[in-house]
């Protein structure tokens, strides 16, 4: 694509940060590429913002600006709609990071049950 201009996509960081996942898990689990997998999570979200060519935006300045409004204008349906898929995705980034640590945590308390279910000590 070199030569034509793109039009640069704009993301809040908690995007950003959930693309990046993603592409962690895609690149782990799907290509089987742990090499790379492990370059891009050790990009910070805003040298991984800049690869994709995404600018971050920032959502808090805007909400607290929003606060101070006393006639704030409500939000339309497709920005709540929007939002709730950014929540949505950030959840499940969550959600795998929570399974990945149980099943750390599991295989270590199965290591210190005994036949019935009772610690060893």
């Amino acid at each position: 694509m070199t030569g034509h201009t793109r039009d640069v996509k704009t993301k809040t960081l908690d995007q950003v940060v959930a693309m990046q996942a993603k592409a962690v898990r895609f690149l782990q689990d799907v290509v089987g590429d742990t090499d790379r997998a492990d370059e891009i999570e050790s990009m910070s979200p805003e040298e991984y913002a800049e690869h994709k060519r995404v600018q971050i935006e920032n959502p808090a300045v805007t909400n607290r600006e929003t606060r101070r409004t006393p006639m704030a204008t409500k939000a339309t349906r497709a920005e709540l709609e929007d939002r709730v898929a950014e929540l949505e995705e950030e959840n499940s980034v969550l959600n795998d990071k929570l399974d990945s640590i149980e099943e750390i945590v599991g295989s270590d308390e199965d290591e210190d049950l005994d036949d019935d279910g009772e610690d060893d000590d």
